[in-house]
């Protein structure tokens, strides 16, 4: 008998002993992926940050510009807004220094840039789109990607703002220690101010997506910490056959459950994307956590959905999504 002979009579033995246990699916072949054709260009982005960030990507995909640069441009705009949560200017660390965490996926090789506590420049996700270009790498931290930033040609400057400055002097005054060191939110309500991520997906002419997402992070956070915006599939995700979806919310809680991958993954398997964002949400509930958080999901063909946590009844999250027919705001509810 030749050792393919051997081989097939191995495993269709192992199948028929895994059948025979009763493991669903033993000897099925796997659903074949459904095929999403490519709809047309659109630009998608998180929180209120959404209809200005949107018409500034909007106009280069429009001109036939690539994913890549529209998301880039739609997040830089964000980060240089002086919002107290995303880019210069935002929330201090437990020493009162602001750091920064951002991430671009290209969909058509899956290739990927990060950093991580990034330090002194502004344009995190234009330094996290060089990690993606420029080297094999796929996320940086700390001073060193300080260091990497400006060895690509990035300037060094404060991101402490007056706004950030109070902000620590008043909780600094106060001598608590930061809440950081509480216990977990499972089954009890999170003491956490709001927590915003500005996420951008982008579908160009050529019909290749982009994904991106920056944010400060955790407001008086232990330096050093890296939350999920830089994290693939917990910040965001994309599958250039599929779509892409963002995060925002407790990253040190959402990346446990990659939130963002697996809503892709049920879009890949046939689910809407607004069941996969609900879906993908209830996963991190089921667990038992009680936190602030949320997700925007979009297929290649511009279907597109979103899910909040309960934590977040109150909070106003939203997306916008701009096509050639116009900039629509949603409401996550």
């Amino acid at each position: 008998m030749t050792d393919k002979a051997i081989s097939r009579r191995f495993f269709g033995a192992a199948a028929a002993g895994l059948a025979a246990l009763g493991i669903p699916g033993a000897t099925a072949k796997p659903a074949a992926p459904k095929v999403i054709p490519t709809g047309k260009p659109f630009i998608l982005t998180t929180w209120d940050f959404g209809p200005g960030a949107n018409a500034v990507g909007w106009p280069m995909l429009a001109s036939g510009a690539s994913a890549i640069d529209a998301v880039e441009a739609a997040i830089n705009h964000v980060e240089l807004l002086g919002d107290y949560w995303v880019g210069a200017g935002g929330v201090p660390n437990e020493v009162g220094e602001t750091t920064l965490d951002a991430m671009m996926m290209w969909g058509p090789t899956h290739d990927l840039g990060a950093v991580g506590c990034l330090k002194r420049v502004k344009k995190a996700i234009s330094v996290a789109r060089a990690v993606m270009e420029k080297t094999q790498h796929s996320l940086i931290v700390g001073d060193d990607a300080t260091r990497f930033a400006a060895r690509m040609g990035f300037t060094e400057t404060t991101l402490t703002s007056v706004v950030s400055q109070q902000a620590w002097d008043k909780w600094a005054a106060k001598g608590e220690r930061t809440n950081a060191f509480d216990p977990e939110p499972i089954r009890t309500a999170e003491a956490l101010a709001r927590h915003d991520t500005v996420g951008s997906i982008a579908l160009d002419a050529a019909g290749n997506l982009c994904v991106g997402c920056s944010t400060n992070g955790r407001e008086f956070k232990i330096p050093g910490r890296v939350g999920d915006s830089p994290i693939a599939g917990a910040g965001a995700y994309v599958d250039q056959a599929v779509g892409g979806a963002v995060a925002t919310g407790n990253g040190d809680v959402m990346m446990r459950f990659l939130p963002t991958y697996h809503a892709v993954e049920l879009m890949l398997g046939g689910m809407a994307p607004q069941a996969a964002a609900e879906a993908a949400i209830k996963r991190i509930e089921d667990a038992g956590y009680s936190i602030g958080g949320g997700i925007a999901v979009i297929r290649r063909d511009g279907v597109h959905g979103g899910a909040k946590t309960t934590g977040w009844e109150d909070t106003q999250f939203s997306y916008s999504v701009q096509t050639a027919t116009g900039n629509v705001k949603v409401p996550v509810s």
